[in-house]
């Protein structure tokens, strides 16, 4: 995972975290029991992905691939990206 912005903030300094798994819901979750302090960054207190998290795998949008059913392969980059907002 290729960790961007304040994320990386919340990961220690973290840029790049490698992680095993099939699925994008399981990499997100191998990340916060790796960084606890992402938790409430990622998901809602219902446990819900927010929708302020913008997340690829490589250069495709993952809401497009089935978001956290959206399978890995080996190699796969997963960018973590807080959205920016404002006018």
């Amino acid at each position: 995972m290729l960790l961007h912005g304040a994320f990386r903030g919340f990961a220690g300094g973290a840029r790049d975290v490698r992680l095993d798994a099939v699925t994008l819901g399981e990499a997100l979750d191998a990340l916060v029991r790796a960084h606890p302090t992402l938790t409430e960054r990622l998901r809602d207190e219902r446990g819900t992905l927010r929708p302020h998290l913008a997340l690829f795998i490589n250069q495709d949008d993952a809401r497009l691939l089935g978001w956290e059913d959206a399978p890995l392969r080996e190699g796969d980059i997963v960018h973590v990206i807080p959205a920016l907002s404002g006018g």
